[in-house]
């Protein structure tokens, strides 16, 4: 089922009472929905239209800091000194050891990253650039093998520019071509996207070359494999990833990705929204006008344009009605899905003690949930479902409405 199936088995744990029940059932609710997204929500590039202009803004590699990197203010950075030092023992390194050949080698890799890490901000390798970062990535972890010390994490530094300079490249060109092509590749597109900024938030905060250390590079390189089509992550990877962005993001890997699932359909829900509501605005006006016209040829007889316009909204105003009433039908039933997905992750994010008071809360997500596994496993549509079923679907998802649209105002913030 893909890599974020592969990532929810690795951590769930064995189930030792109701609330691990609940969570594993939380977590295999929002990868069914990941996975069978379009019969919930709607086809991924609908979704991705509507929220590529807020995503785009902030999946660039401009962000804030980044305006930092220029040609002329990169040799102040406190660490570039120690950088440039460690790069020079690296290749004194080699030279001492009689592999003039591969110094030579590291020595066009780490030119090659000095002159992209000049101008990060801007950063893009076309195909043959990409085809020579790749040998040069090769060529660095080579070298890394043969040094110890501070020329080891010169190297390391000189990787992680390397790496990022593809992942900033990779992120571009499915921004541009916009290829996404369903929710888990846009799930992880996100993650990656969030761990390149942290990337560029190291690099142009660190104050010397200790504070950029391997797992700086670890979170670049998983986040360049996350774009892949078939991602190959370890079990041991996978873990490490939980601990580092546990550490560095205060939360567990799954609702790292999937929290992005709630913000892209929180912002598909509003425009969806308000394109309900604008058509039923117009449907509104075309009944008051179609009243007063009715109104008037009962009175007194009309015009010839007036009655004109009497007929054309006569055939115009069953159609558009019913256009409302599916755009309602649909409208409402994102919400509800949207909403639940928001109490599925906040069992994913939170502890059973933050729910004291409404234990109720925790065997309802558990219901809930097994409801629309049932539904995205047997492709159950909403009205399949009994009312009782239906009920209480809409009053869990009530429960958790502001909590998604906060999550989902987060990003609007960011870009505004």
């Amino acid at each position: 089922m893909g890599w974020l199936s592969d990532a929810w088995d690795g951590f769930k744990s064995v189930v030792s009472n109701v609330w691990e029940k609940t969570k594993e059932i939380a977590g295999k609710a929002l990868n069914f929905m990941a996975e069978k997204a379009e019969s919930f929500i709607g086809a991924v590039k609908e979704v991705w239209a509507k929220a590529k202009p807020f995503i785009e803004s902030v999946i660039r590699p401009a962000i804030r800091v980044a305006a930092k990197w220029t040609a002329a203010n990169l040799p102040t950075f406190p660490w570039v000194s120690g950088a440039l030092t460690a790069f020079d023992k690296a290749l004194g390194a080699l030279v001492a050891w009689d592999q003039t050949d591969m110094a030579k080698k590291l020595d066009d890799a780490i030119t090659w990253a000095i002159s992209k890490a000049r101008d990060l901000r801007n950063v893009w390798l076309n195909d043959e650039e990409m085809a020579e970062a790749e040998q040069h990535g090769a060529v660095l972890r080579e070298a890394r093998g043969k040094v110890r010390g501070e020329a080891a994490q010169g190297i390391d530094l000189a990787q992680l520019i390397t790496s990022y300079a593809q992942l900033a490249s990779r992120i571009k060109d499915v921004l541009e071509n916009t290829n996404i092509s369903d929710f888990q590749h846009y799930l992880r597109l996100r993650a990656a996207q969030k761990l390149l900024i942290d990337t560029e938030l190291r690099l142009t905060e660190a104050q010397d070359i200790n504070a950029i250390d391997h797992d700086d590079l670890f979170l670049t390189e998983t986040a360049a494999e996350l774009l892949k089509a078939q991602p190959r992550i370890s079990v041991q990877q996978t873990q490490r990833l939980d601990e580092i962005i546990l550490q560095r993001f205060g939360k567990k890997l799954i609702p790292f990705v999937f929290e992005e699932l709630i913000i892209a359909w929180g912002i598909n829900l509003d425009s969806l929204e308000k394109e309900w509501k604008a058509l039923n605005d117009t449907l509104s006006e075309k009944k008051v006008e179609h009243r007063r016209l009715a109104t008037s040829q009962r009175l007194a007889e009309l015009n010839a344009e007036e009655s004109a316009r009497l007929a054309k909204l006569d055939t115009e105003l069953p159609k558009l009605n019913a256009q409302v009433q599916h755009k309602r039908k649909k409208t409402n039933e994102m919400r509800n899905y949207v909403f639940a997905a928001e109490g599925f992750l906040q069992m994913l994010e939170k502890e059973p003690e933050e729910f004291a008071g409404r234990e109720y809360m925790i065997e309802d997500s558990a219901t809930v949930g097994m409801l629309i596994i049932d539904c995205a496993q047997h492709g159950k549509q909403w009205e399949e479902l009994t009312e009782d079923e239906q009920s209480l679907i809409i009053d869990f998802a009530n429960i958790f409405e502001e909590a998604s649209r906060a999550r989902a105002a987060r990003l609007v913030e960011v870009v505004a």
